[in-house]
């Protein structure tokens, strides 16, 4: 009985730290994509390749500073197109790249007017 009690107590702690969120005191938007720029896609298809996002995150971490986040990725006969946010602000980039992650060439699609 002792052990079910400590499972049951174990269970409902697991339970309750899931729902932590952690804060950071506001809610900063997004920075938009810019008039005129590709639709951003924040989905992932489910052909597009770990090696596509890991090359399109690399090439991008390597030319910014404040954290990558990927949000959604379509491929084409063409290219596959990985798209990423970065920093508190959530600049909009786009990752164009060969499905084996080859050649990936990074486009930042905010306005450099968005402040």
């Amino acid at each position: 009985m002792p052990r079910l009690i400590g499972i049951m107590a174990g269970f409902c702690a697991l339970t309750a730290l899931s729902a932590c969120v952690e804060s950071t005191g506001g809610s900063a938007a997004q920075m938009p994509v810019a008039p005129g720029s590709p639709p951003f896609i924040t989905s992932m298809s489910p052909d597009v390749s770990q090696a596509a996002i890991d090359s399109c995150r690399s090439a991008l971490a390597a030319q910014t500073t404040g954290g990558v986040t990927v949000v959604g990725g379509e491929t084409s006969q063409a290219a596959t197109a990985i798209y990423m946010r970065v920093g508190a602000n959530g600049a909009p980039w786009r990752c164009l790249v060969g499905a084996d992650g080859s050649n990936p060439q990074t486009m930042f699609m905010g306005s450099e007017g968005y402040l």
